[in-house]
């Protein structure tokens, strides 16, 4: 890697197909009223009215709105029943988000942003930000969130609530003492350091988030530089975090929309 090459990009071939679907979904997501959508169905799947009725739009547009973000494979559909009307009930089209939510869509944003897209990546870049920015107005609370990245927890979203978070993997035996706001990977990933002596802490200070290596066995890395041991790092949006290295090492990135 070239000193000027920034270690969060991942370089990838063109590829036409796979540029003409990102186009979609970004499109799909990108729709002021398409936003008010996946809000209104965050929680609990709806049928068109139900969703026409909350977003105060007619039921035709809709319906339209609808089919982009499903042809997109952001929500999917499945049979229900309507509300109970004076001629009874009948089956609908009930609509929800993809499994993983609105979590899973931040996490791929954010890993599209990594990406140095070939070609036009700036019109892509410029999209992903403006979505995300977007997204976070609408969707998301103050507090960034922790994205874990491969294992049998990809995709798995931690808000980040307190002010400071412990990092590591899980006890078989389950003595310890969880607190509020740990971050416990299971015992998949084996090169993690358990959470009885944590591998990390994530700080805040001010308005500033900091992660620290806690001495752990196998290091910390954020964006491919191994971290000084209890010594304090700010992270920024997009930042990748690593728990060691190897198959068994655990891999996160942290999103703060806000902070940008």
């Amino acid at each position: 890697m070239s000193e000027d090459e920034d270690p969060k990009t991942i370089f990838i071939e063109s590829d036409d197909e796979f540029f003409e679907e990102l186009s979609d979904y970004l499109d799909a997501l990108s729709n002021p009223t398409r936003l008010k959508i996946l809000k209104s169905i965050e929680k609990k799947p709806k049928d068109v009215r139900e969703i026409s009725y909350d977003i105060g739009i007619s039921y035709e547009n809709t319906k339209k709105h609808i089919q982009k973000l499903h042809l997109a494979g952001v929500i999917k559909k499945e049979t229900g029943l309507s509300g109970r009307k004076s001629k009874g009930v009948h089956p609908v089209w009930k609509y929800s988000i993809m499994p993983g939510g609105l979590d899973s869509i931040f996490k791929n944003l954010q890993i599209f942003g990594d990406i140095n897209l070939i070609p036009n990546s700036q019109v892509f870049e410029n999209k992903i930000k403006d979505l995300k920015a977007k997204l976070s107005e609408e969707l998301t609370t103050e507090n960034p969130v922790i994205f874990i990245v491969g294992g049998p927890e990809d995709g798995t979203a931690y808000p980040i609530n307190a002010g400071k978070i412990r990092i590591g993997r899980s006890n078989s035996d389950q003595t310890y003492l969880q607190e509020k706001g740990d971050i416990v990977f299971s015992e998949f990933y084996g090169a993690v350091s358990r959470i009885t002596k944590p591998h990390c802490y994530i700080h805040k200070e001010a308005s500033s988030w900091y992660i620290e290596d806690v001495a752990s066995t196998g290091g910390t890395y954020l964006n491919d530089k191994l971290l000084e041991k209890e010594i304090r790092y700010e992270l920024s949006d997009g930042d990748v975090i690593e728990l060691s290295r190897g198959a068994r090492s655990g891999r996160f990135i942290f999103s703060n929309p806000k902070s940008e």
